[in-house]
């Protein structure tokens, strides 16, 4: 089931070894933080599901698990090649706004997500987290670093697998500038740049811009940031990682 997700297959599945290790390590952390709340009794939401992959490696944790997509297609998708794993549900993000759904998480996870999002979009977003899981209920958010040593690792690989036609790399690279590129590898938390928009019926962003240390800013003012940690290389505190984990309680 896992195999024939389009997720799986560009990322953990991916013909680039580098890429297929650093999404891989992505899902195991993850896993082992989801494994500090594992409850039989739990429910557990995966906001932004995709392929559900992810649902489908840590389904055991919890009693049941539903995955929310924005795409209905994926939703459909992912309700056909999960239909015989009971635990599982996928639903359109618009049904979360049901009763029924409501303060009734005891986790939810929401990753690579609000990195594609607008500002207005992750408002939204994280209104919608704060509402969904219990009053105390933790939140786990993982995005991509695309700033410091990090994307300067990224960007070498990227357009390595683009020149090899490993995945989509070489339709998708993102270009900087050079001024950009040295903002961004210099970032704090107040750097921006100017971010390309795309989509014209629901407009989103690539990676470019991308600074986690501004999300974080932002998870501050809503939540209890407990833990931050990185993936993979997680010792080296986020200098060559190309993923960062915030793990947040409901306040």
């Amino acid at each position: 089931m896992i195999q024939e997700g389009h997720y799986a297959k560009k990322q953990i599945l991916c013909q680039n070894q580098v890429i297929a290790w650093s999404h891989s390590s992505r899902f195991q952390t993850t896993r082992r933080l989801l494994e500090n709340y594992a409850d039989s009794n739990g429910k557990l939401l995966d906001y932004g599901c995709g392929d559900g992959t992810f649902l489908a490696m840590v389904n055991d944790l919890f009693s049941e698990a539903v995955g929310a997509d924005l795409a209905l297609r994926q939703v459909q998708d992912c309700q056909e090649r999960f239909a015989e794993v009971s635990q599982l549900s996928f639903v359109h993000t618009s049904e979360l706004e049901l009763k029924p759904y409501q303060s009734s998480f005891d986790v939810a996870v929401c990753m690579e997500v609000l990195e594609h999002c607008l500002p207005e979009q992750v408002e939204h977003i994280l209104s919608q987290l704060q509402q969904l899981v219990k009053p105390t209920g933790i939140i786990i958010v993982s995005v991509p670093i695309e700033i410091g040593s990090s994307l300067l690792i990224k960007q070498l690989t990227r357009n390595i697998a683009g020149l090899l036609r490993q995945g989509d790399y070489a339709a998708s690279i993102e270009r900087h500038t050079l001024k950009e590129f040295m903002q961004l590898i210099f970032a704090k938390g107040s750097t921006h740049i100017q971010r390309p928009i795309y989509g014209d019926s629901n407009p989103y962003h690539g990676h470019k811009g991308f600074n986690w240390r501004s999300l974080r800013l932002k998870l501050a003012e809503r939540f209890e940031i407990e833990q931050t940690c990185f993936s993979p290389l997680g010792g080296l505190g986020g200098f060559v990682s190309s993923q960062v984990f915030l793990v947040c309680r409901n306040r």
